[in-house]
């Protein structure tokens, strides 16, 4: 990965601006990073794009600020100059690319063809926009990528929106996704940044969907823990399940063998991407117990990892599992 592609990931949605009024430029930036999105790319469709980076750069330091839509060395050269921590091409430009990695800068060029990918490969690049992803074979053809580019991810933009962004989050080659749904043109045009924070944070909300997954009860003993779960079973027609460590009541209560993380037990947080939500709420002051972290075998992601702390008694964990369940 490139030295921002990390954090990029973390962050999982890249806000792609296009800055029509100067004066728009760090409001702008501001609702997006209030919005839980702190990285943008700023593209090179108006003639305020350098002076956004340099101005977001300066007034918000914790902001990645990116340059999209550089089409010469020229405007490369401009956004670096201007503070931008990468670049971004909507096509291979051979000159962009060979020019930010002589100057140690991330770039990730557009691909959308099997050809272009391994001309990207031959500049040793790693981590790639794919563009137009919609119109270019969608989240299938990102898929079909990963079985002959296995050490490649990909960043895909294009008509991408809350509504198909899981169906690219959920690939493992893909990083991030970029777009601009959270910068509706009416919005911007009133300069409504109070509703783009709102969106932003929607887009946040929709990407880690939360959801309760159970409820851990602790018990004194495993007979103890069985007959807990037994009794919620016979009560309410739930399966049974046998965990090595605990007894399940259908897959709404979790009864351990002993006293757990919790002093009255845990509760389980589904997230689709445990490590994004583990960006966000370190923005929170919530830290980890990294003890606790579990990785996915197949991906390697976090997949498992409690918060360090307690509410009313119960730990809290994040959670994906690697095999769900059934009721």
């Amino acid at each position: 990965m490139n030295k921002h592609m990390e954090r990029i990931s973390q962050i999982g949605i890249v806000p792609v601006v296009k800055i029509m009024a100067k004066e728009d430029a760090l409001p702008l930036a501001q609702a997006l990073y209030n919005g839980g999105l702190d990285v943008a790319e700023i593209t090179f469709r108006s003639e305020h794009a350098k002076y956004a980076i340099q101005t977001i750069h300066q007034a918000l330091p914790d902001m990645l600020v990116g340059a999209g839509t550089v089409l010469s060395v020229e405007q490369a050269q401009e956004a670096v100059d201007a503070g931008a921590a990468f670049i971004v091409s909507p096509g291979f430009n051979e000159k962009v690319v060979a020019w930010c990695i002589d100057h140690d800068i991330d770039v990730y060029p557009g691909v959308s063809s099997a050809s272009e990918v391994e001309l990207a490969m031959s500049y040793g690049l790693k981590d790639l926009k794919f563009f137009p992803a919609q119109s270019s074979g969608g989240a299938k053809k990102i898929k079909d990528f990963s079985g002959p580019y296995q050490e490649l991810s990909f960043m895909p933009t294009g008509g991408i929106n809350m509504n198909n962004m899981h169906e690219y989050l959920s690939l493992p080659n893909v990083s991030a996704i970029g777009g601009s749904f959270m910068l509706p043109n009416d919005l911007v045009n009133a300069k409504d940044w109070d509703g783009i924070e709102a969106l932003c944070k929607e887009a946040v909300k929709h990407m880690l969907d939360y959801q309760l997954i159970h409820i851990g009860i602790n018990s004194e003993n495993e007979e103890a823990s069985l007959a807990t779960a037994k009794q919620l079973c016979d009560l309410f027609h739930f399966t049974y399940y046998k965990k090595p460590k605990s007894n399940f009541a259908g897959v709404g209560f979790e009864v351990l063998h002993n006293k757990g993380r919790g002093e009255n037990g845990h509760i389980g947080i589904y997230t689709p991407y445990p490590q994004r939500a583990m960006y966000q709420l370190a923005k929170q002051g919530i830290h980890f117990v990294e003890d606790s972290i579990t990785r996915n075998k197949k991906t390697h992601l976090i997949n498992f990892v409690y918060l360090d702390m307690e509410i009313a008694g119960f730990g809290i964990h994040l959670i994906n599992p690697d095999v769900k369940m059934e009721v």
